[in-house]
């Protein structure tokens, strides 16, 4: 009975704060609730360790060959482990890549914790007969073991993995999982075949087995630091390509500020002009004339009008540009703003840039996708409405049905480009604590911008 407790409690403690730290760097894929996970995976902890223990129990009343014991005490162990695991893979839902990557390196980790526990044991061998793995002083080795190894395992995730846990493709997960898979199998022959007074008597194994560790420590910290040095690189020059698209809708949509002013400006030279033309027909009584000229003038200033979609500047500026736009191209496009009578649009707690920037790119997105399609095909939907402190965007438009994706997001058709626009929406949301969300139904694309107002 005190075997299997002292077996019991060395599993509990040597199994389950892993089992927890591999949740760490995953925290954002669980399945389940944080309160359920913490529950299930206590429950199968207890389960794989309890009959881990019973089998370990059973064999120790029945034999005292301490080689044989030690072998089936690791196998039976690392099959505990291997089950615990096996839950935390299910109970996480990201590609299989990274669980791997994770699972992996926190499960070497555990190997590491065992293993520097029973060097630690070595230097104060147990009694002739007493079961190694079966004593107060194994438990005490593991916790003190698992207090230098942890904290190092969560230093490793939280400064060099996690930054760039999202930028890891599929291809290079894979490329980071050769080392581990290797090193997973080495730890387990060490840890299944070696016994524990190998490591303290033998120094030439325990330098080759912490070298071997400590190496690859070095090797993933390196790995990781470069590929933070590139992301923030890329990142950086994303930033820039996005700066310099907003400044080209910006530079757009000053030209025809421009064009507009310059031609209400011709309109009021021309006015004394068209008055004088005027003035003339009346005098010599040719009142049709006079009329006609009229009807033709009140024509093209109406062509030349800016509608009016909002009282918001920037809002009825952007929104009025693309119209144009639109109507050069033969799109349809109907606009529906909506603003509370409590809040006044044009003290919008927006920044004038972060509108400009918002509105351009998501309606020059949809109009040139629906510049793709037929004239009967084409059609844009522009809706901004306002409700409590929340401000919703939405662009409906219709499209070829083409899209490209990568792990989910949408990416840009344009030769060259990489879907920044909609990077660049995602970074305002962010700004003003909303959301974002892109799909497509067949040939209409949907597009949603959520900002909190204050």
């Amino acid at each position: 009975m005190l075997n299997f407790f002292w077996i019991l409690t060395d599993d509990l403690i040597t199994i389950l704060p892993f089992a927890f730290l591999c949740f760490y760097p995953l925290k954002g894929y669980s399945r389940f609730s944080v309160k359920k996970t913490v529950l299930l995976t206590s429950l199968v902890v207890a389960a794989t360790s309890t009959a881990d223990a019973l089998v370990m129990t059973f064999f120790s009343e029945r034999t005292n060959d301490r080689e044989i014991l030690s072998v089936l005490g690791n196998v039976v162990y690392i099959t505990a482990v291997i089950l615990c695991y096996a839950w935390c893979v299910y109970a996480i839902k990201a590609i299989w890549q990274k669980k791997v990557f994770v699972f992996l390196f926190v499960l070497c980790g555990a190997l590491f914790s065992v293993v520097l526990s029973n060097f630690f044991l070595g230097m104060s061998p147990t009694a002739e007969g007493q079961l190694f793995f079966a004593n107060c002083d194994t438990v005490i080795y593991r916790a003190v073991s698992e207090c230098i190894v942890i904290p190092l395992l969560c230093l490793f995730f939280g400064s060099l993995y996690l930054p760039i846990e999202r930028n890891i493709d599929k291809k290079e997960l894979t490329i980071l999982n050769v080392p581990m898979v290797t090193l997973f199998v080495i730890l387990f022959i060490i840890f299944t075949f070696l016994e524990t007074e190998g490591l303290y008597t033998n120094p030439k194994e325990s330098l080759l087995y912490f070298g071997i560790l400590t190496m690859l420590f070095i090797l993933y910290t390196v790995m990781f630091r470069i590929c933070r040095l590139i992301r923030d690189r890329q990142t950086a020059s994303e930033k820039l390509i996005q700066s310099q698209y907003q400044m080209n809708i910006r530079d757009e949509q000053y030209r025809r500020i421009c064009e507009n002013i310059e031609g209400v400006r011709r309109q009021r030279h021309d006015m004394r002009h068209h008055m004088t033309a005027l003035r003339c027909f009346l005098e010599n009584g040719d009142t049709k004339k006079a009329v006609e000229y009229l009807d033709q003038y009140l024509g093209n200033c109406q062509n030349q009008t800016i509608m009016i979609y909002s009282k918001h500047p920037v809002i009825n500026m952007i929104v009025s540009h693309y119209a144009e736009l639109a109507r050069e191209r033969k799109i349809p496009l109907s606009v529906h703003i909506q603003f509370s009578d409590e809040l006044s649009p044009d003290k919008l707690a927006i920044e004038n840039v972060d509108i400009s920037v918002l509105l351009g790119n998501l309606l020059e997105n949809a109009i040139n996708a629906a510049s793709k399609l037929p004239v009967s095909e084409r059609d844009i939907k522009l809706n901004i409405l306002q409700q409590g402190n929340m401000l919703a965007v939405t662009v409906d438009n219709s499209f070829n049905g083409e899209v490209l994706q990568k792990d989910g997001a949408y990416l840009s058709t344009k030769p060259g480009h990489s879907g920044l626009g909609l990077s660049s929406l995602m970074d305002i949301a962010e700004k003003y604590y909303g959301g974002t969300e892109f799909r497509h139904v067949n040939h209409t694309f949907y597009s949603s911008i959520m900002l909190k107002l204050d």
